[in-house]
């Protein structure tokens, strides 16, 4: 299906933008300079930016109605394509209470610090991964190699080193380490304090490194005693336990009350924190897939990829009615079989006409780090993959060991290759991730992912190499972080498009907001409405008996 099929906009767009074979024709300004009123116009100064390619069709300004609407007809273009596909990151659940845990959060820490039987190997552990990061710090800034800190980490340093160093060069809110030890004369100890402020213990690694280690140690039985590795297995196993634990009860966002949703009781979010408590904490998600699910049924289903651990989106499909498919099959034990990513959902056809008709409302689903409520248990001739989906009641449940029998937690991918059986599914559905972004003229939103985790990257910059692939980024700081995001932006290709700011690059208002939306959907939400109305009556009525 080519985009020629989808000229919607009136708009003069420029360059004839070549874009895998076809041509966006008339893209002068997408977002041309629009003639505001000053009463519309904040004294704060606006951070939304929509760059496409090398082209700044909005650079911080406010988004008035007539760029809201030029920005909806551009998305309904790419959603009408057949090749459609979502990934999202964190940034896409922290409203609903979640946390970033790319280092390791001070939930975590204080959660392992309680644990006694746990607690003196997490802290050794920890200090020899950071010794070996340091290590590579050091080794990058020898090498002439930049290496880039948030400015408000030299708060960490003493002040008597701190008062010490000259005027810093700050760039995007980051200094550079290596400009700091060139430039200011530093004894050997001072220059060992500078060091460690590159160091970064992010968790998803630090995982790594415990699997890695337990794999050396169960690999190594016999050959090495326990004393000569001043570690014990089943303690390390406990470890890791005990930090899935605790990420379990981190991403666990049903169990997050709007009381002690951090994010909703900061100052100004009280217009967020209304809105779902109106309309129900997964709002937002709701309002996404609505949008979503108004593409034509003749169109390949869309697929949604996910790195968070988190139910959001099952509970949001749920309160829609929507079926998805996410590789698990069966009733009582839903087993892992990625082969059913190929099924569909029909109606019977009508035997004289011999047509079948599709089902509407079906998402394809993939979580690409694993779920809260996924179990991996022994192979089997039903389940060679080990992995089921259980309800996440019995997990919150095995957590509180009151169950025992329902096997491993599974909420990381780890890199401890083929020794991990888990490798498998994982490995099973980042395939099919890289098979969806190399069919013909697919598009991939991004949104809330801040490109931290190379295997994802590598999926995507290889689906560059498809020349009717679009990418198109939504992030809060976008370009602003000195990274993946930045570097792609200036590679200045028309095929990337990116969008950030306190709007643009927030997964709240682009769900809201920017994806389009049709009277079908608003008639569907008036038939909820009066449906919840009725039982509401009928219950009240019970309440008066």
């Amino acid at each position: 299906m080519k985009l020629e099929v989808y000229k919607i906009l009136s708009i003069n767009f420029s360059k004839n933008r070549t874009h895998g074979g076809s041509v966006l024709d008339n893209k002068n300004e997408v977002i041309e300079n629009q003639n505001v009123d000053k009463d519309q116009i904040s004294e704060k100064k606006s951070n939304n930016c929509f760059f496409v390619g090398e082209e700044r069709w909005i650079e911080n300004e406010k988004i008035d109605k007539d760029k809201k609407s030029k920005i909806k007809l551009f998305f309904k273009k790419y959603l009408l394509l057949d090749n459609v596909n979502f990934l999202f990151g964190t940034g896409s659940s922290i409203h609903l209470g979640a946390e970033s845990i790319q280092e390791i959060p001070k939930q975590i820490s204080e959660k392992i610090e309680k644990n006694d039987d746990v607690n003196n190997l997490f802290k050794k552990l920890k200090e020899k991964y950071e010794d070996k990061k340091l290590l590579d710090v050091k080794e990058e800034i020898e090498k002439g190699n930049d290496c880039l800190i948030w400015e408000n980490k030299i708060n960490d340093l003493e002040e008597g080193l701190k008062s010490k160093l000259k005027e810093l060069k700050i760039q995007k809110e980051k200094v550079n380490l290596k400009e700091i030890i060139e430039k200011n004369e530093l004894d050997d100890i001072e220059k060992e304090e500078i060091y460690k402020l590159g160091v970064e213990v992010k968790l998803e690694d630090f995982l790594n490194y415990l699997y890695a280690l337990k794999y050396l140690m169960k690999q190594s039985e016999g050959l090495i005693s326990k004393n000569e590795l001043e570690i014990d297995i089943e303690k390390l196993g406990k470890l890791i336990e005990a930090i899935k634990k605790a990420i379990f009860e981190m991403c666990d966002i049903d169990n997050i009350s709007f009381v002690k949703n951090w994010f909703l009781n900061k100052k100004g979010n009280k217009e967020i924190k209304e809105k779902m408590e109106k309309e129900g904490k997964y709002t937002y998600h709701k309002s996404f897939l609505t949008s979503l699910l108004q593409r034509p049924l003749n169109l390949r289903r869309a697929n949604i990829f996910t790195l968070n651990y988190d139910l959001a989106f099952e509970y949001a499909y749920d309160e829609l009615g929507i079926e998805y498919i996410n590789g698990f099959v069966g009733f009582n034990e839903r087993n892992f079989r990625p082969e059913v990513y190929n099924y569909d959902f029909f109606f019977p056809g009508d035997t004289t006409e011999g047509k079948v008709r599709r089902i509407e409302r079906v998402i394809k689903y993939y979580k690409l780090h694993g779920s809260l409520n996924w179990v991996y248990k022994n192979q089997n001739k039903n389940n060679p993959y080990g992995l089921y989906e259980i309800p996440i009641e019995l997990v919150r449940m095995k957590l509180e060991n009151k169950m025992d029998n329902l096997g491993e937690i599974m909420i990381y991918p780890t890199s401890s290759k083929k020794e991990y059986t888990l490798n498998f599914p994982y490995s099973e559905l980042f395939r099919k991730f890289a098979d969806r972004l190399q069919q013909p003229e697919a598009v991939l939103f991004v949104v809330g992912y801040s490109f931290y985790d190379e295997h994802i990257n590598d999926i995507i910059y290889q689906a560059l190499a498809n020349p009717s692939f679009t990418l198109i980024i939504v992030d809060f700081n976008g370009t602003k972080n000195d990274g993946e995001i930045k570097r792609l932006n200036d590679l200045k290709d028309p095929r990337i498009i990116i969008c950030q700011g306190e709007e643009l690059g927030d997964f709240k208002y682009f769900s809201k907001e920017l994806l389009p939306t049709i009277d079908q959907e608003d008639t569907r939400a008036k038939v909820m409405n009066s449906l919840d109305k009725l039982y509401q009556t009928e219950n009240d009525k019970k309440q008066e008996v």
